[in-house]
């Protein structure tokens, strides 16, 4: 078989995302054929390739995209350390990995899968790919505030925030939705208008809503969602 570039070929392995394949070769944790792998390495799968010290089984496997309910205070990765306060306190089911973050103190909607050239086209901010959430603030939101949350006018790291909707539904409570997904950029957002979250509950992201499901729990997107996803991507 021909080569692609390492990091593709462990991300469609369902190791990890391309991102985080650059940052462990990076970090000198991923070896081929014994030798610390480097940007631009290619690969067949033919090789001995090994991540954390831990050998590449090469396989052809099912794609799996799971719809989970993270609670406040697990942290959106999968290192094991601090213990039991990160996506591995969790039986998923099978090897998968977070696509894109939700920060440690807000909960609902988080995506996982196996299939790292879905995550990548889902995280990467150039698509646009919208993300709700039902947020809650310390003091009342007024009519100014909704304009100021929504026109783009909030500067964050130096950058001006995109544009998104807001609605106000009750006195401290409003819907957001974001095309973009800066570090905490609803907490930082309301923060610059001189709001504190006091909740943040993400409830969709792109076409996969988190409806019902409990904190803690998971559940398999249908075949119609996995189309969907399937056909977003392809565009």
């Amino acid at each position: 078989m021909g080569k692609i570039r390492l990091q593709k070929f462990l991300s469609e392995q369902g190791i990890c995302s391309r991102r985080d394949a650059e940052d462990l070769m990076r970090a000198g944790k991923i070896l081929v054929n014994g030798q610390k792998a480097t940007l631009g390495d290619k690969v067949s799968g033919e090789e001995k390739i090994t991540v954390n010290g831990t050998e590449v089984e090469t396989k052809v496997q099912e794609k799996i995209v799971l719809a989970f309910h993270k609670p406040i205070g697990i942290e959106s990765t999968l290192q094991t350390e601090p213990k039991g306060e990160t996506l591995t306190a969790f039986d998923f089911g099978a090897r998968v990995f977070p696509i894109g973050r939700l920060d440690k103190n807000s909960r609902g909607l988080l995506l996982l899968t196996n299939d790292g050239e879905l995550c990548n086209h889902l995280a990467h901010p150039r698509y646009e790919h919208e993300k709700e959430y039902l947020v809650t603030v310390d003091k009342p939101i007024t009519s100014a505030i909704v304009q100021r949350l929504s026109k783009g006018c909030i500067k964050l790291d130096g950058k001006l925030v995109l544009p998104c909707a807001v609605e106000k539904l009750k006195e401290k409570e409003c819907r957001i939705v974001l095309r973009e997904g800066r570090n905490k950029q609803i907490r930082r957002m309301c923060d610059a208008c001189g709001l504190t979250v006091t909740d943040l509950l993400r409830v969709r992201v792109g076409d996969v809503f988190l409806e019902d499901i409990k904190s803690g729990i998971f559940r398999k997107l249908t075949e119609e969602e996995m189309e969907r996803i399937g056909s977003n991507v392809k565009c």
